[in-house]
């Protein structure tokens, strides 16, 4: 019986000691990878004290929309996309907060929408925050909204055990042998496909309250002196009471309504390759262009 509890012993500490290791080694990857696999990572990788004329938030409805190179053709400004799917306020915030950190803008732009009263985390979009999780600031934000956050910082690789079809060895591997497709765009994805049914009418209502996580990316661009915009982004045939956005958010504009055309879209929500260019356009030709 003591034998055995000596190899138990032995065991488990074996055990920890492996996983504080894959931890380090997965971390390290993470952190210094070959190519960014996700926006939270590139922006973690991108040189820092760069001054941009604009940054722009969101989620899909900002990565697929807006081509900052696009923009910079037509105006000559320097921008970047840090919009990245399933992005909800809270992300939208961490990534805003980890932007100013480290780079410097002038304007800020944020896409708002049906989320719009969403304040808790997004289950997949939280996620490529987690290896950042032991860096005091991101956890003190992560835990106000995850109650198991704890256990992702202090228990050796359980981060990466938890969420390993996003964060496990594949995603390792590709990152030294897979390059994003947004880097050469300064953020922007390209769109692919174009809707091919029509659908009735959709109707989104919104609460008319203020978002608390938005409230706060409003006060540090108060207190940094940087100009900031809130917009919606197109839909497809699809009614939205914007009124709540405009009462509540500062600076706010309403695109919600302006592509009718259906080749314009991929899908209600998001915009076509074609869209993506006109909307880019008109983005330009509305903010900077005088």
């Amino acid at each position: 019986m003591k034998t055995f509890f000596k190899q138990f012993v032995f065991a488990l500490t074996v055990f920890f000691i492996l996983l504080v290791i894959l931890d380090l080694v997965y971390t390290q990857i993470y952190s210094h990878p070959v190519y960014a696999r996700n926006k939270v990572n590139w922006l973690m990788n991108k040189e820092p004290n760069q001054q941009f004329d604009y940054a722009i938030f969101g989620s899909s409805r900002v990565f697929f929309h807006l081509n900052p190179q696009q923009i910079k053709s037509e105006t000559g400004l320097s921008g970047i996309n840090l919009g990245y799917p399933g992005s909800n306020n809270f992300e939208i915030k961490l990534m805003v907060k980890e932007f100013l950190k480290h780079q410097k803008t002038k304007k800020i732009f944020i896409q708002v929408d049906e989320q719009y009263n969403k304040e808790r985390l997004d289950p997949i979009a939280i996620i490529p925050w987690m290896p950042f999780i032991k860096d005091d600031y991101i956890y003190n934000e992560i835990k106000t909204v995850d109650s198991a956050a704890v256990y992702k910082k202090y228990i050796p690789f359980y981060r990466y055990m938890v969420y390993d079809s996003k964060l496990g060895f594949r995603e390792i591997m590709m990152s030294f042998i897979n390059a994003n497709k947004f880097d050469s765009t300064n953020g922007f994805a390209v769109p692919s496909g174009i809707m091919q049914k029509r659908r009735e009418l959709s109707t989104i209502k919104l609460e008319n309250k203020k978002n608390n996580q938005l409230q706060i990316i409003i006060d540090i661009c108060k207190k940094e002196n940087i100009d900031l915009f809130f917009f919606t982004a197109p839909y497809y045939n699809t009614s939205i009471n914007t009124e709540v956005l405009k009462e509540q958010l500062p600076n706010y504009r309403d695109f919600s309504g302006v592509f009718r055309e259906m080749d314009y879209f991929g899908d209600p929500s998001h915009l076509s390759k074609k869209g993506a260019e006109a909307f880019t356009s008109l983005f330009s030709n509305t903010y900077f262009k005088n």
